[in-house]
């Protein structure tokens, strides 16, 4: 194959793949505890492959939840998944796929991708992802525990390290943030990933790295967080001068 047929063809898988496109609305979708929750995915064209609606819980593998077809007379189902929870619909097109989850959790809190197979690129095509929030009166209060740095490390001479460790977690979407005397700190921040314990509640950790020239030992420095779905904060801090 001569080098402009080979460029060729390259263009023309591209311009193909570009035009397999998965939508997945809405892009944020917030409902109360026990609402129903829906997903509308557009698929462009019919075809004889399946839908599937996956969720994923940050650092985890994506979770299949549900797939449908059109010839099928009914949707079909993840390993585990409850059959009264979820369910799903396609317009008379079948280019629109509705899946429904009928009485939200909090465990749903996630992000959802649709996806579904393209012979033309032979490729599975994700959609852009779709944040749900189940909503709640009131969480149950997460633990955290705030620690200084180890003592040679707050020796060191470049930088110092303090953890936040915050477990009890009813949801896997957290917002965390670090503030020195009430103002937010951008600079020096990473936060690990959710881990699901064996009570189904969620743990992480988030990191507070600071150069020697910047740490002021009478300062506040605090570790805040809000679940997703839950408009309370809690926040724990610690001085230096006082560890």
């Amino acid at each position: 194959m001569g080098p402009l047929l080979l460029i060729y063809y390259v263009f023309l898988w591209i311009a193909n793949a570009k035009s397999q496109t998965v939508s997945l609305t809405p892009s944020n979708n917030a409902v109360n505890l026990g609402e129903r929750a829906t997903f509308n995915c557009h698929i462009g064209t019919k075809d004889g492959h399946y839908v599937y609606l996956l969720k994923q819980i940050p650092g985890n593998a994506p979770q299949l939840i549900i797939y449908h077809q059109h010839s099928f007379t009914s949707p079909r189902y993840g390993p585990g998944i409850s059959t009264d929870r979820y369910t799903a619909t396609i317009n008379s097109a079948a280019t629109e796929y509705q899946f429904i989850i009928k009485k939200a959790e909090t465990a749903d809190t996630a992000h959802y991708y649709c996806v579904k197979w393209f012979d033309s690129i032979s490729a599975y095509v994700f959609s852009q992802s779709s944040k749900l929030i189940v909503t709640v009166d009131k969480f149950p209060e997460p633990a955290l525990l705030v620690f200084p740095p180890y003592t040679e490390d707050n020796e060191s001479k470049d930088s110092s390290t303090l953890t936040c460790h915050i477990s009890k977690l009813a949801v896997s979407l957290v917002n965390v943030n670090w503030l020195k005397d009430g103002t937010t700190l951008q600079d020096g921040v990473s936060t690990s990933n959710p881990v699901r314990e064996s009570d189904n509640t969620f743990s992480m950790s988030s990191y507070l790295t600071l150069s020697s020239k910047d740490i002021n030992k009478d300062s506040l420095y605090s570790c805040m967080i809000q679940q997703e779905g839950s408009s309370a904060f809690v926040s724990k801090g610690v001085k230096l001068s006082q560890c």
